[in-house]
């Protein structure tokens, strides 16, 4: 879904994420103005100091060339060059500073991957299938959604593993510039996780996975709980033979159909 964040979850943390403490994990020396902070600017060639920084508002403005100012988000993402999504996802898991200068574009992702690089396709699979569960754990968002489909029992998503893709896979990735990055990210287009532009396949989806007896993924459903856009289908399924969930042969998932069925309106 185009990421849709608590307006009081982004409240939280400009509250509490010291701005001060931010900048000054960035190798910025602080000195004391009255109420101010005040700071040589890493956005310009700054001979004096012109970075004024007010504690009480946990905002940041720079008096000098640049004009440049705003709260920990604008910060995070002027600082390393990424998108207020990912800048979201580094305050909130609590990862501050990732350049000493500024950048254009960041190429290393300090989140932690969800995946390991060298697991075989199936376990990078299942890997992916229990990122977008521990997703879902924490989004609102989709429990709501579930609740609102009758599917309200406290330990449904995990005897599930139903899951919630909202893009931020991809966050969590090395960049496709970097070897790493190119390797993990055809690997998962291979099998079925992200499109050739670099996309979820399943972005915007509850995920309802299909496991074989011994707990493998076999097939994943997805059922598109965002605002479906023209050409879009509501109901996903990996690419490649399978004829959805209901052809699936010698694996029991009476469950997970009864499931699907309850999603499939």
């Amino acid at each position: 879904m185009p990421r849709r964040i608590p307006q009081d979850e982004i409240e939280r943390i400009k509250q509490t994420v010291s701005l001060e403490r931010l900048i000054e994990s960035a190798g910025i020396e602080l000195k004391r103005h009255g109420k101010t902070l005040m700071g040589r600017c890493p956005f310009h060639d700054d001979k004096t100091p012109s970075l004024a920084i007010t504690p009480d508002k946990n905002l940041w403005h720079c008096l000098g060339a640049c004009n440049e100012g705003g709260d920990v988000f604008q910060w995070v993402m002027k600082l390393n060059g990424v998108s207020f999504l990912h800048a979201y996802e580094l305050l909130r898991e609590g990862v501050t500073s990732l350049a000493a200068r500024p950048v254009k574009q960041t190429t290393v992702r300090a989140l932690p991957p969800p995946v390991a690089f060298d697991a075989d396709d199936q376990a990078l699979l299942n890997q992916v299938i229990d990122y977008y569960c521990n997703t879902l754990k924490q989004n609102r968002e989709g429990q709501s959604y579930l609740e609102k489909r009758g599917l309200v029992h406290g330990e449904i998503i995990e005897r599930f593993k139903l899951g919630l893709a909202n893009r931020t896979l991809g966050l969590r990735l090395p960049n496709k510039q970097r070897k790493s990055g190119a390797e993990v990210r055809a690997r998962l287009e291979r099998i079925g996780i992200m499109r050739q532009s670099g996309h979820e396949h399943f972005a915007g989806c509850l995920i309802v996975p299909i496991l074989d007896a011994g707990g493998n993924v076999v097939e994943v459903y997805g059922r598109r709980i965002s605002k479906i856009n023209e050409g879009e289908s509501k109901h996903l399924y990996l690419p490649g033979p399978h004829a959805g969930v209901w052809n699936l042969e010698a694996v029991k998932v009476s469950e997970e159909i009864i499931l699907c069925e309850a999603l499939i309106d």
